[in-house]
């Protein structure tokens, strides 16, 4: 936030002296891309990344209560290489990662939660445990221990055997679980989870002074997933307006080499109140729907321990779009044959649109429309009910929670989310996809330095937590932006380090535009020319300039003088609300603002800016010196409107949020693109579009020559 501005100056130059590491931290990322077959495949702890998405699997959810442990942690080894680190990081356990270890004096804690809510927190680190039978059907299972975030620092245990590692708190990650588990018996897992505190070192993701609460635990699910030995691990869809393309990547764990099909069924959706909140794609499919296109790919001999890839590409007539205004969604089904027999499904929903900045104007267009969203921040943070006049807290873990914040958004008039500093909420995500709200989601770059921009991107957390976000959220139609970068400072070193990334997200998704939150009193700041579009944080007549309508009209148009073909996105605009006599002028700061932004809106013929974020929809807890609650919200902690609210109500356009009230009943006529595999996906794309532009001027120059016979007919 840039309320931060002065204060962060001060830290920052404060900081080197206090943190500790005299070198960066050499633990090494556990994601990287292999080359298999010609495709470039995700691989993180010896298997391809998985899909995060529920699917119809035997399925254990470890959701509930836990054993938890809050102890200080050894930082510095914590973030030691494992190869040197794990023995004193066993020793130090003294048996707390084994099954027999008595864990019954331990208080119960909730998971998915926090080890350390506020408003206060209490150490740095926590060890979890939890017993749970498997059942014996799980015998001879490909069996998966996911999770959907642990912040920060995971090392994980299933029955005494080490698993591994993950760093990074906001992003899922996985591990093959089959040799652990005991099918038919009672089996524990025991996590060590270290949450090094921000500004005590310059080598963690994010690293110094935040403007939010830092949850450290288990703060997403934990499940197990048992599949057959041959199974889809993840399937990818990249959205077209006339069609999609899908990869599928297939991994055998262990098992006699065997030929591979793969049958892939573009269906139908509908979403409305009764699945609205239902996490499994299949409930989207209408009852009794067929597909409305197929195709069966023979994936050949897959060995054992052997990863591959399928791919396919569907044109698909007179589709529905997915838009904020109308979210319209389609499911694919993947089923997986060894030697023509079922062995395995996978569901995924996903929307067909396109986000593009426009190459003849500096406009962000979706689906081929120009877009100039009213947008709001949401913290991943629970608000209702609040407790004595302040936010609830921790983390978000129900759906209910987000669809409190959307009434919130819809109330207002709200098209676009800022996903706060980091990568959002799933929930949040299959929300706005089935509701229609676009979303900005990013990685915790924030108030990054040259030195601390260095050591992050030589370490390789920022594109490994990149990259994790893109896998994750790849079939989300919703997710319109990735933010690389907020308010952080250096020229070279910063864009040297956008430009890394925006490539990573390029090469990985492809689909979504980048952006970075620049300072907005600093509006020639040139280092977002390798991302597309150009962000500010704008905050005029609050920390910088006596007025916010004259200082917003001239950063914008300094902003666009520097990046004249590139849309502009402002980021954050807003203020605090701490008392009542706050309030008006948080109002007047929304209608001052705003009225300098409008004339700007690529709505307009002329106009440039895609969209406007007010900071924030709620009131959040923060760990900044000094403060322990951020007032920016439009609404009070107990669910009221502020003056600022019921104005943005009147100012915004709305349209979006209604997806469940809407009941779309996707539809298309489509067919498979032959031939289906990589490096010849081309040539399919190019002989759909050569048959369609030689059928459209034959049906011009056959209706023309009717006409002139009808003529010729009427003189004689």
């Amino acid at each position: 936030m840039a309320g931060l501005v002065l204060l962060n100056v001060m830290v920052v130059l404060a900081l080197p002296a206090c943190t500790s590491p005299s070198s960066p931290a050499e633990l090494t990322p556990t994601l990287s891309f292999k080359s298999i077959a010609g495709s470039r495949i995700a691989m993180q702890d010896g298997i391809p990344v998985p899909t995060f998405s529920y699917q119809p699997r035997r399925r254990l959810d470890l959701t509930g209560k836990w054993r938890v442990e809050v102890m200080a942690m050894d930082d510095d080894l914590s973030l030691t290489p494992r190869s040197s680190a794990l023995k004193q990081i066993v020793a130090d356990a003294a048996g707390r990662q084994q099954s027999v270890y008595d864990d019954t004096h331990w208080p119960a804690s909730d998971v998915p939660g926090s080890f350390n809510p506020p408003p206060s927190p209490t150490g740095n680190g926590a060890w979890y445990r939890k017993d749970f039978d498997v059942p014996v059907e799980w015998q001879n299972q490909t069996v998966t221990l996911k999770f959907g975030a642990a912040n920060y620092i995971a090392d994980v245990w299933l029955n005494g055997h080490y698993l591994g590692y993950h760093e990074g708190g906001s992003t899922p990650f996985a591990f093959d679980a089959s040799d652990a588990v005991i099918a038919g018996d009672v089996n524990t897992v025991a996590i060590r989870i270290d949450n090094p505190p921000w500004g005590t070192r310059q080598d963690i993701v994010p690293w110094g002074l935040t403007d939010w609460w830092n949850y450290g635990g288990l703060t997403q699910p934990v499940w197990l997933e048992a599949s057959a030995s041959i199974y889809a691990a993840r399937a990818d869809i990249v959205p077209h307006l006339d069609g999609a393309d899908v990869t599928v990547t297939l991994h055998q764990r262990r098992g006699t080499a065997a030929s591979v099909q793969v049958g892939l069924d573009i269906l139908p959706a509908a979403v409305d109140p009764t699945n609205l909140t239902n996490p499994d794609p299949r409930s989207l499919v209408p009852p009794d729907a067929g597909p409305i296109t197929s195709q069966r790919l023979d994936a050949g001999v897959i060995g054992s321990d052997a990863t591959s890839q399928v791919h396919a590409s569907f044109a698909l007539a007179n589709a529905d779009l997915w838009s904020p205004e109308s979210p319209a969604l389609y499911v694919l089904r993947v089923q997986v044959f060894w030697e023509e027999r079922p062995v395995d499904q996978l569901f995924e929903s996903f929307g067909l649109r396109r986000a593009v900045v426009d190459a003849r104007s500096p406009r962000v267009l979706l689906n081929g429309n120009a877009v100039a969203y009213a947008g709001v921040a949401l913290h991943d943070e629970r608000v209702y009910p609040g407790i004595n006049g302040q936010p609830r807290g921790g983390p978000v873990t129900r759906p209910d929670d987000i669809l409190i914040l959307l009434e919130k958004a819809n109330a207002t008039n709200i098209q676009l989310i800022r996903a706060d500093h980091h990568p959002g909420n799933p929930l949040l995500l299959m929300l706005a996809d089935r509701l229609g709200y676009a979303i900005w989601e990013e990685i915790p770059l924030y108030h990054y330095t040259p030195d601390t921009f260095a050591i992050a991107m030589d370490r390789g957390i920022p594109q490994q937590m990149l990259a994790e976000m893109d896998l994750r959220d790849m079939n989300h139609p919703s997710v319109l932006f990735h933010g690389l970068a907020n308010e952080s400072t250096g020229g070279p070193e910063r864009e040297q380090a956008l430009a890394t990334l925006h490539n990573l997200d390029r090469s990985v998704d492809g689909t979504r535009l980048t952006g970075q939150a620049a300072y907005g009193n600093q509006p020639d700041d040139t280092t977002s020319s390798p991302l597309d579009v150009a962000g500010y944080t704008m905050y005029y007549g609050v920390f910088y300039q006596p007025d916010a309508s004259t200082g917003t009209a001239q950063a914008l148009q300094i902003a666009h003088k520097t990046f004249p073909r590139k849309p502009i996105v402002a980021l954050e605009y807003g203020r605090w609300s701490d008392s009542r006599s706050d309030q008006q002028e948080q109002r007047r700061i929304l209608v001052d603002t705003y009225a300098a932004l409008a004339p700007e809106l690529a709505s307009n013929p002329s106009g440039y800016v895609a969209g406007a974020i007010w900071w924030t929809l709620d009131d959040y807890w923060t760990q900044r010196p000094g403060v322990r609650i951020e007032h920016f919200g439009l609404f009070t902690p107990n669910g009221d409107p502020r003056p600022a609210g019921l104005q943005a109500a009147e100012l915004f356009s709305g349209g979006a949020g209604q997806g469940a009230r809407q009941k779309i009943v996707s539809s298309a006529t489509g067919a498979p693109i032959q031939p289906a595999f990589e490096g010849k996906l081309l040539l399919g794309y190019l002989a759909y579009a050569l048959t369609v532009a030689l059928a459209i001027p034959a049906v011009i120059l056959l209706g023309l020559l009717a006409r002139q016979r009808r003529r010729r007919v009427t003189v004689g």
